[in-house]
């Protein structure tokens, strides 16, 4: 007497629903990674502007991070959220906030905040 085989693999309603996991992922992943590549963009923007700003003001580094995010197409912070700080020694300081709609009125909030020292 022959043994029926167990059926194997997915069904279709599982096959929708994974699916539909991985399309919500990849729509989350389509809102925060761009986030994340500005981000690096404003570090990059502040390391290169910290390595010539011997002898600058605060005011000709912002202007310099400023041409270098409009390089970029950058536009999540504005020259005003860099700060020049004393301490030990000159440091630059941005701390940002970016807001990106998720479904309806879920959003994904990230918050930034980078220091580099200025030479």
């Amino acid at each position: 007497m022959k043994t029926a085989k167990k059926a194997q693999g997915i069904t279709l309603v599982g096959f929708i629903i994974m699916l539909a996991l991985l399309g919500v992922i990849a729509f989350a992943a389509m809102q925060v990674v761009p986030v994340y590549l500005d981000h690096h963009s404003v570090v990059k923007a502040m390391k290169t502007a910290a390595n010539e700003s011997a002898n600058k003001t605060p005011a000709e580094i912002k202007t310099r991070i400023d041409k270098l995010l409009y390089i970029s197409y950058v536009d999540v912070v504005k020259p005003s959220d860099f700060k020049v700080v004393r301490g030990n020694g000159r440091e630059l300081k941005v701390e940002y906030e970016v807001e990106k709609p998720f479904f309806g009125n879920l959003f994904f909030t990230m918050k930034f905040n980078e220091t580099v020292p200025l030479k």
